[in-house]
C-alpha cells in the first residue's frame, strides 16, 4: 500500500514538473512574439532633416558655358577653298561659311582668310569672281532675288581681294541658280549647300 502511494506521488510530481516546464517554455517564447508584433506596429520614423550641405552634395550644377559649343568663325573659315574642283586654278568658297543666310557682308576674319587663298596667284592676272546660289527662292519680305544675291556676294569677295591685291584685275559676275554645281535633291540638304558658293578663277 505504501509502495502504491509512493508511486502515485512520483507520477504526480512528474506530471507537475512537465506542466511547469511547458508553462516556462511558453513564457520564454512570448516576449519574442510580442517584440515582433510591437515592431510591426511601431510608427515609421520621421524623415531626416535635409540640411544645406546635403542639398549641395546631391545637386549637380548646370553650367551653360560647359554645355554649349560656341561658334568660332575663325575655326570655321579655315576650310575655305577646300572644296574639290575638277578644274585647275579654281578656288571654291562655301557661301554658308562666308555669309549669314541671305546676306552678303563679310566678316574681317573671312576677308583675311580669303586673301590668304590667293597668295600664289601670279601678279597682274585677271581673277573671275562668280557668285552662285541654290534654287530656293528668296523670302517675299526681301528686296532682292537669287540673281542679285549672287552678284552682291561675288562683289563682296572681289572687294576683299582687291584690298590686298591691287595688282590684280577682277571680272565680277553673279549667276543666281543658273549654274548648279550638283543636282539638288530635296532629301539631301548638302546638295543645296554645294550650290551656294563663290568661285574664284584665274589663268596663269
Amino acid at each position: 500500500m505504501q509502495q502504491s502511494s509512493s508511486g502515485a506521488r512520483r507520477r504526480l510530481a512528474a506530471t507537475c514538473c512537465a506542466g511547469v516546464l511547458t508553462m516556462f517554455s511558453s513564457l520564454v517564447a512570448l516576449p519574442a512574439s510580442f517584440a515582433d508584433q510591437e515592431s510591426e506596429q511601431q510608427p515609421p520614423r520621421p524623415p531626416q532633416e535635409v540640411t544645406d550641405a546635403m542639398l549641395a552634395d546631391s545637386v549637380t550644377q548646370y553650367d551653360p558655358e560647359d554645355s554649349i559649343t560656341a561658334y568660332d568663325i575663325e575655326r570655321s573659315i579655315e576650310e575655305l577653298g577646300d572644296a574639290a574642283s575638277d578644274e585647275d586654278n579654281v578656288i571654291i568658297l562655301e557661301a554658308d561659311i562666308l555669309f549669314e543666310a541671305m546676306q552678303w557682308q563679310l566678316s574681317t576674319q573671312a576677308e583675311d582668310r580669303i586673301a590668304e587663298l590667293i597668295d600664289d596667284v601670279p601678279n597682274g592676272v585677271q581673277l573671275d569672281v562668280h557668285g552662285h546660289t541654290d534654287s530656293r527662292p528668296m523670302p517675299p519680305d526681301h528686296d532682292l532675288d537669287n540673281q542679285q544675291l549672287s552678284e552682291n556676294r561675288a562683289q563682296a569677295v572681289a572687294d576683299a581681294l582687291a584690298d590686298t591685291r591691287p595688282d590684280l584685275e577682277f571680272d565680277v559676275e553673279g549667276f543666281g541658280d543658273t549654274q548648279p554645281a550638283v543636282t539638288e535633291d530635296p532629301d539631301d540638304p548638302e546638295t543645296f549647300t554645294a550650290n551656294r558658293r563663290v568661285e574664284i578663277r584665274f589663268e596663269e
